[in-house]
């Protein structure tokens, strides 16, 4: 698990460009991302949800 790095760059960033349209729409992007990961699509990660929430919390700003 990586609190830092490429991967939660791009959660930040994707989350605050979909948070910009909608704010709900980047929660359930980000939330449904990782419960995909963690249904065997790749590895779900906590710090993920946290860069995503940090990027709509900028986004909202």
């Amino acid at each position: 698990m990586n609190i830092l790095g490429f991967d939660k760059v791009l959660h930040f960033v994707f989350s605050y460009l979909i948070a910009l349209v909608d704010p709900g729409l980047a929660a359930l992007a980000g939330i449904g991302k990782e419960v995909y990961d963690a249904l065997g699509g790749g590895m779900a990660d906590v710090y993920d949800l946290m860069a995503d929430a940090l990027g709509i919390f900028a986004a909202i700003q």
